[in-house]
């Protein structure tokens, strides 16, 4: 896979310009995701994808602008998503991006990761694969892989049931974003290792793209943990397993450092992937790697 980091700082079609995409390149970074706005000229789009190009910089995942999801209660909403979904899929054939990341979606009408009774429901994923299966023959059109993310808390909230949303699915650029923390729980906190190699021996290429930060458990009412995010390499998440069974995946997918939101973090939160990735021998992809082609 390539080693990728997420969620720039700027706004990559209004303030990028060469010194602020050299700040991450200067820390070893080649791949870079981020938000896209909400409708972008190709004046634009052709500027930005020059300047990557100039930086000898590739583009990972992008995000729809303020997110979109893949399911919506409210039928006028879902159409919206849907429209946000397709032109973002189109820009992010134009960028030439490795994929789409968006919500997989919740009934939760007022928020797209929101808690829902019913999202576990069988209901709620035969409604989701329904409407998926439309949004994919889009990302077949553009030739741009859709991965959505997923947590305990949306409608597709198991290993499980990212197998069976991906299999039912059934198109080659619809996968799953696996963002192993939005899954821990006191039972696997401890063990995440295990955790991430039964997800990829279950899912193996229905993975798009892999998610990386770290996770603490705090007591924060005395008796009542609470599992956190953490800044990397300060926390509990077992690295090097996920480096590891990483190694699994198609090479030219993305494993994503994600979610530091300060600056100043991003390159001790790289150094320590490549600190472990050196430890156990991994080389990751060269960032110039494709779906299409791999040298």
């Amino acid at each position: 896979m390539r080693l990728a980091y997420s969620h720039i700082k700027v706004n990559p079609f209004r303030e990028a310009t060469k010194a602020k995409l050299q700040f991450y390149k200067d820390i070893g970074l080649r791949v870079l995701g981020f938000a896209c706005d909400p409708d972008p000229g190709d004046d634009e789009l052709y500027r930005l994808r020059d300047l990557f190009g100039e930086l000898d910089l590739e583009i990972g995942q992008i995000i729809p602008h303020k997110q979109a999801s893949l399911l919506h209660p409210d039928k006028n909403i879902l159409l919206e998503n849907r429209k946000k979904i397709a032109r973002t899929l189109q820009i992010c054939r134009k960028l030439g991006a490795a994929n789409l990341q968006c919500s997989i979606g919740s009934l939760n009408s007022d928020d797209i990761w929101g808690i829902h009774p019913e999202n576990h429901t069988q209901k709620a994923l035969d409604m989701l694969i329904e409407n998926a299966r439309e949004v994919a023959k889009i990302a077949e059109d553009n030739q741009v892989m859709l991965a959505p993310e997923t947590t305990l808390w949306t409608i597709v909230n198991s290993i499980g049931r990212m197998k069976e949303y991906v299999d039912r699915v059934d198109s080659p650029l619809m996968k799953i974003t696996f963002d192993i923390v939005n899954y821990m729980t006191y039972d696997r906190i401890f063990e995440s290792g295990r955790y991430a190699r039964c997800a990829l021996a279950t899912l193996g290429d229905r993975i798009g793209a892999i998610h990386v930060k770290d996770v603490v458990v705090t007591n924060d009412n005395g008796y009542k943990g609470h599992i956190h995010e953490t800044e990397m390499g300060t926390g509990l998440l077992d690295h090097e397993a996920l480096i590891g069974v990483s190694e699994q995946l198609e090479p030219w997918k993305v494993f994503t450092i994600e979610h530091i939101r300060d600056e100043r973090n991003i390159k001790p939160a790289y150094d320590h992937i490549r600190k472990i990735s050196s430890k156990i021998g991994h080389t990751w992809t060269n960032h110039h790697c494709t779906r299409e082609k791999c040298g």
